[in-house]
């Protein structure tokens, strides 16, 4: 991970000292008329982008006096009441950031094909959205759970647990809020010449956000979601087509050219030796199921309006996130051929759109890696705003409070939280980078407690509790003391070492009669004949 710019996994970070070099797209060395069309593109690439932005929050605004729900349930999962078109969308524009429109094509410039050997474990999250998913989707019904926290704290019969998971879900989660407007607000700041600081931009990104989910809570975010998803997808996918159709006759040809031009970049580990094996084997463990325990996802699984919803919406989510890595790998290795020796390489597909494209369209889709922070981060902030409302005031604070109150709760955190998150925006951290590279190794020691419920009636909350506190002590002991052993992310040990031990205490302590209840009301669903919620 680049000390300086930090543009992988799924985190679109900028340093204040590398910006203005690293955004090499903003910076060509063009003649004076060149840099006034170039800086009229980008002018137009901001208004297209705010179009998106203000129909969303009309789209919002709608819904909030219309729905006429005030409650937690409406406020964090729609009262379970998304489609198929809206829940693919709204899962797959969250999973996605602004990594997907400038990283991706830029990983594959630096280090060629091993790109797609980190970059299979993308079609695996549609796959768990079933699997793991259906699964909590049938507890939501059945028992009303709303939060991942919320199942955990029953599942095992124990407040501290749930407790734990929200802390530590808040800790790596808002971080991570902050980081979708530090890029943002430098964006701001460069395309605009300094006219726009980057102050201005951050706080303007956080202002539109929060309002965004203070009306329209799960409902609103997942519609709006939608139409960002849909972006997206015209941008990476469509956008690449058409630079390849202006260079190559087929897609075919364009990966026979680089590979005769650059055959370094069809080998593993790389040019640069970066894509080991044990790279792409902790990619694959952390990145895949750590993003699955991130709370703006798991609401998700509880969202859906029937198990054939869930279905289907896991089986094109993954049609649409594995389209995206049939073309857009293609930018990253003909741009070694069109653009050689670019400054920054993270800039290449924006710079091989404005070249290959129309300039509209081309304004369209870079606009789109903001519309893109946008639909991650406005999920984000209403997922922990929705967490602590129910896990945190309703268990510990206010044991009293009814559905509107919570609902209150939420909403205020979520103004809370969101100036904390612009706080740290505005310091421009530089730690904070180091701080997201543990994100999703830290969410992803969860996982064995999260999955063991619904599976094992062996499970304990001994097990569970233990599982969770050793699992983050590792990780942070590789991450800081003895750095990757092996070579393994620290997410991987973290997670491992927490299987184990939630494994080895569950089976010295005693299981819990409410985790045999939960896993037997599943199995009895899933196994028998019953299909009462199957289109609830």
């Amino acid at each position: 991970m680049h000390e300086d710019f930090i543009l992988s996994g799924r985190y679109f970070v900028f340093s204040k000292n590398i910006v203005p070099q690293r955004i090499g797209v903003l910076n060509f060395h063009l003649s004076l008329q060149s840099e006034r069309i170039l800086r009229g593109f980008f002018y137009e690439c901001w208004y297209c982008n705010f179009t998106v932005i203000y129909h969303g929050f009309i789209r919002h605004s709608l819904l909030c006096f219309t729905s006429g729900q005030k409650s937690i349930s409406h406020f964090a999962t729609a009262d379970s009441s998304l489609g198929v078109f809206v829940l693919t969308l709204t899962f797959s524009a969250t999973y996605h950031s602004a990594y997907a429109f400038m990283g991706a094509a830029g990983f594959v410039y630096q280090h060629g094909i091993g790109w797609w050997v980190n970059g299979i474990w993308t079609v695996f999250p549609g796959v768990l959205f079933w699997i793991l998913g259906r699964r909590f989707w049938f507890l939501g019904k059945k028992y009303g759970y709303i939060s991942m926290a919320q199942y955990i704290s029953d599942v095992y019969q124990d407040d501290r647990i749930g407790f734990l998971v929200t802390i530590i879900t808040l800790i790596f989660t808002l971080p991570y809020v902050a980081m979708q407007a530090i890029g943002s607000g430098y964006i701001f700041e460069v395309i605009s010449d300094g006219k726009l600081s980057y102050e201005f931009g951050t706080i303007l990104f956080f202002v539109i956000m929060i309002v965004l989910v203070w009306m329209g809570g799960m409902k609103g975010i997942a519609i709006t979601d939608a139409a960002q998803g849909v972006f997206m997808w015209i941008g990476m996918v469509i956008g690449s087509y058409i630079v390849i159709k202006n260079n190559f006759p087929f897609i075919t040809n364009a990966y026979t050219e680089a590979f005769k031009v650059i055959p370094q970049h069809f080998t593993l580990p790389g040019p640069n030796g970066v894509v080991t094996s044990a790279d792409w084997i902790s990619r694959w463990v952390v990145i895949t199921i750590g993003m699955m325990m991130f709370p703006h996802i798991t609401l998700r699984f509880f969202s859906g309006r029937s198990l054939k919803v869930l279905k289907w919406s896991s089986v094109f989510s993954s049609i649409y996130l594995t389209s995206i890595y049939v073309f857009t790998p293609a930018i990253g290795f003909i741009g070694n051929i069109l653009f050689p020796n670019i400054a920054a390489p993270d800039t290449i597909f924006p710079e091989m759109l404005m070249a290959y494209t129309p300039i509209v369209f081309a304004a369209l889709v870079i606009s789109g890696a903001l519309a893109a922070s946008m639909s991650t981060g406005d999920s984000q902030l209403h997922a922990v705003s929705s967490m602590v409302s129910t896990d945190i005031y309703k268990k510990h604070i206010n044991r009293e409070a009814d559905e509107y109150k919570q609902y209150r709760v939420a909403k205020l955190f979520t103004v809370i939280l969101g100036i904390i998150s612009i706080i740290i925006a505005l310091q421009k951290p530089g730690l904070l980078g180091n701080i997201l590279a543990l994100s999703n190794g830290g969410v992803a020691a969860l996982a064995p407690a999260m999955i063991g419920g619904v599976y094992w009636k062996g499970a304990t909350r001994e097990g569970a509790l233990w599982s969770i506190i050793i699992g983050e002590i590792v990780m942070l002991l590789t991450t800081f003391v003895i750095k990757s052993p092996l070579g393994l992310m620290p997410g991987v040990w973290g997670l491992m070492v927490a299987f184990v031990v939630y494994v080895a205490v569950s089976k010295v302590t005693q299981p819990v009669k409410r985790t045999e209840e939960i896993i037997d009301s599943i199995n009895e669903f899933f196994y028998s004949d019953d299909s009462e919620l199957e289109t609830t």
